[in-house]
């Protein structure tokens, strides 16, 4: 009798040994860091808060360029408003489209704020 559980025990043992599989796969976390950016609908502009830097979307080359200074082709009127955007990332104007629609100027130059849905 002795034996027969003895035996009943190790077969056990070897069939959950044999059923445990270890997996060792590298897991990767990415952290995205929050910035504050103002959004400027009037003339479609972001600027970081942090860096200082503005995003503007060159007529020229259609594509959206970073600069501590805006060209002389861009213009930002003192006394325009302006929208804090908390963004995950370093590219606010991903969301531009959308910043668009939410934040519509009108001919008058005032800002009608579409609200968000929930």
């Amino acid at each position: 009798m002795k034996k027969i559980l003895l035996l009943t025990l190790i077969c056990g043992g070897m069939l959950s040994a044999s059923a445990q599989t270890t997996d060792s796969t590298n897991t990767t976390t990415t952290t995205t860091t929050t910035h504050q950016y103002y959004y400027y609908p009037s003339a479609n502009i972001y600027w970081d808060q942090a860096t200082g830097n503005y995003w503007y979307l060159d007529n020229t080359s259609n594509q959206w360029k970073e600069a501590q200074t805006l060209p002389s082709t861009v213009t930002l009127d003192n006394n325009a408003e302006k929208y804090s955007i908390d963004y995950n990332g370093n590219e606010p104007w991903k969301n531009n489209a959308e910043d668009i629609k939410k934040y519509k100027t009108k001919k008058n130059g005032t800002v009608k704020i579409k609200p968000e849905k929930h």
